[in-house]
């Protein structure tokens, strides 16, 4: 597939999600659908630019077909972790679940391996958002997350 063909799906799948979870928002009360909105809005912005890249790419890359080295262990790996995260949430609790879940994708995603640095850094990075989550969701909103076992 070349980078063309990719952007132009990989915008029209993000418009089509933002879309979804628009109307499936519509039933949430205007307070708790604030976050939901940005996301909304930021899937819509990246799925626009990218299909306006993928519209605009130079007359010179049309007719070359990029030879992409697509490895689809990392990519499926990431989508049962996240079925794995997502089921998790209800027994082990959101903040738990996100802090695991970003931990290890971040360091399994990571061009350095498995390595110490790597770990470190992973660690800064879920720590992070998951505060942010915490003070998003809980503390400003006060919106309620799903608590399991640990939290």
């Amino acid at each position: 597939m070349t980078k063309r063909k990719s952007d132009l799906l990989a915008g029209l799948v993000s418009v089509l999600v933002a879309v979804v979870f628009m109307v499936q928002g519509s039933e949430l009360t205007e307070r708790s659908n604030t976050f939901p909105q940005v996301l909304e809005i930021f899937l819509i912005v990246t799925g626009i630019y990218l299909i306006t890249r993928g519209i605009r790419t130079n007359g010179a890359e049309k007719g070359v077909e990029e030879v992409n080295d697509l490895h689809w262990l990392k990519p499926t790996v990431i989508v049962l972790a996240t079925f794995i995260y997502v089921a998790g949430i209800v027994y082990i609790g959101f903040y738990v679940c996100t802090l695991v879940y970003l931990l290890l994708g971040s360091w399994y995603l990571n061009e350095k391996g498995f390595t110490l640095s790597a770990l470190v850094f992973s660690s800064f990075f879920s720590i992070g958002i998951t505060v942010v989550l915490y003070l998003t969701f809980t503390v400003f909103l006060k919106v309620p997350t799903p608590n399991g076992l640990l939290f």
